[in-house]
């Protein structure tokens, strides 16, 4: 019988993988609820619509990339590519801007979009973001791109960079469309197929194009920043000094646009060169028209997404998962009081191993030593009968006999 694989594109997390993704999802939950984030969980599909308004029905992800279905009732549903068109979805249905002023979620799932699979980007694959939706002050974009960075310190990933810019509002973009138009039109010909098509319908996405010689044509480009308006020009000027007064050193790249057709104003990615040429680990900005486009709501937001696949790729130190303490029992006789030592320990956050089979010692210290544990608990016969167990610690090279609550008072003071 052929065996039943994943579908091209997914992968399992599992081991050591798992331990990466559940302590990067840790780390984020920490530093997100220190700025006052709550969680949001939204659907994992949503109806298309959805989509090709929020994002923008002339960008690669809604032409090429969705994953796009009719359920048995005849309705078009989309598995989310992105998730930012949720939960924007999420707060204009549940009315949470008449809740609060400023609402401030943190989300954590699987998206989906079809690509060719490569090393931290799959079909299925999971971000971490933060959306903030009521405020629109530099400021907080500079606190946005300042916490995003933090999270990359926090999990020890290095060698990264912070690349901003500014695509302005419909009117100064409507100006530079223009100027962009005139600057390409001479070099139509030469740009690959798909810029082609991107001049008819959003010129600005040319310049996000990955194809190397379409880079080379487009290095000359007129800079978006000259058709910025002054308030424009001021909301940058800002987000760039308190960036500076955040700590974050940061590159101004007049051609960053991002990916999707909702963002204005600041807009950023946070890249390394470990990735190769998808080198972009972190990426958002302002997207203050969104609202208005799926709700007539006219509510300004901004916000980033992380791949965690991409971190994952980068991540080197983390703490394992291993058990503390391994409990070694000899004896059939021992075995009941093994198993009430090892809920005690548990219930004092030690986290424990035990077999359920019988062994000698020599089979339980190859166990230990596979697992990696710091201590080895043992108890025989002559240790249940005077109410004892013997504990090896592995990092003392040492082996001591005392009482269950001595050990784990000695535990809990080396952990």
């Amino acid at each position: 019988m052929k065996l039943i694989k994943a579908a091209r594109g997914t992968k399992d997390i599992w081991g050591e993988d798992a331990v990466k993704y559940s302590y990067i999802s840790k780390v984020a939950q920490e530093i997100f609820e220190s700025y006052g984030y709550t969680y949001i969980k939204t659907p994992i599909f949503e109806e298309t619509d959805l989509f090709k308004r929020g994002i923008g029905e002339g960008t690669d992800v809604v032409e090429k990339e969705m994953y796009t279905f009719l359920d048995r009732g005849g309705r078009s549903l989309t598995l989310r590519p992105e998730n930012t068109a949720s939960i924007v979805r999420a707060y204009l249905e549940n009315s949470m801007y008449g809740k609060e002023d400023v609402t401030k979620v943190y989300y954590n799932g699987s998206m989906f979009r079809y690509e060719r699979p490569q090393a931290g980007r799959q079909r299925e694959f999971n971000q971490i973001g933060v959306e903030v939706l009521g405020e629109a002050s530099p400021i907080l974009d500079a606190e946005v791109i300042a916490m995003s960075y933090s999270l990359l310190e926090k999990l020890g990933i290095e060698d990264l960079e912070v690349h901003i810019n500014s695509v302005g509002t419909n009117a100064s973009r409507s100006k530079y469309r223009e100027k962009l138009l005139n600057f390409l039109n001479p070099l139509k010909e030469e740009l690959c197929e798909d810029c082609r098509m991107r001049m008819e319908k959003n010129p600005l996405r040319v310049l996000d194009c990955k194809v190397d010689r379409c880079k080379e044509l487009t290095a000359n480009a007129p800079s978006i920043i000259d058709s910025l308006s002054d308030d424009e020009r001021n909301h940058y000027e800002t987000l760039k000094k308190y960036l500076t007064i955040f700590g974050v050193k940061f590159v101004e790249d007049p051609k960053l646009v991002r990916g999707l057709d909702y963002y204005s104003s600041t807009v950023y990615e946070i890249v390394t060169n470990k990735l190769g040429a998808q080198g972009t680990v972190l990426g958002g900005g302002r997207y203050d028209n969104l609202l208005k486009q799926l709700g007539d709501k006219d509510i300004p937001a901004v916000g980033f997404a992380a791949g965690v696949e991409r971190m994952m790729l980068l991540l080197e130190n983390y703490p394992k998962n291993n058990p503390d303490v391994y409990v070694a029992w000899l004896g059939d006789n021992v075995q009941e009081t093994a198993l009430k030592v090892t809920n005690i320990l548990r219930s004092n956050k030690i986290k424990t191993h035990v077999d359920f089979n019988s062994k000698g010692m020599k089979s339980h210290m190859k166990k230990a030593g596979k697992l990696d544990v710091n201590y080895c608990i043992i108890i025989g016969e002559e240790e249940m009968a005077k109410d004892v167990v013997i504990l090896k610690d592995f990092n003392a090279r040492t082996q001591e006999e005392m009482t269950l609550e001595k050990a784990i008072e000695k535990i809990n003071n080396v952990k």
